[in-house]
């Protein structure tokens, strides 16, 4: 977040990460520090991106978040 680089950089200014990074900071905090919701608010932020044209590199080798740890989430 400091920089806005990496594999969203393009991405900062066509979806504002700021939502997305203060939601994220709350739900990982009330999580007590839950990877799965780390790895769930960037697929969101992500597939957001994707979605209004904006090329998203590969984000889930640095954060550490493989695609069965995103798609294994349960909502109760």
């Amino acid at each position: 977040k400091k920089t806005f680089q990496g594999p969203f950089k393009a991405c900062h200014d066509v979806v504002k990460p700021q939502d997305f990074y203060r939601n994220c900071l709350y739900d990982v905090c009330m999580s007590d520090g839950a990877k799965q919701i780390l790895c769930q608010v960037l697929e969101a932020y992500a597939s957001t991106c994707k979605k209004r044209g904006a090329v998203v590199h590969d984000w889930r080798t640095p954060s550490g978040c493989s695609k069965q740890q995103v798609s294994s989430l349960v909502y109760v």
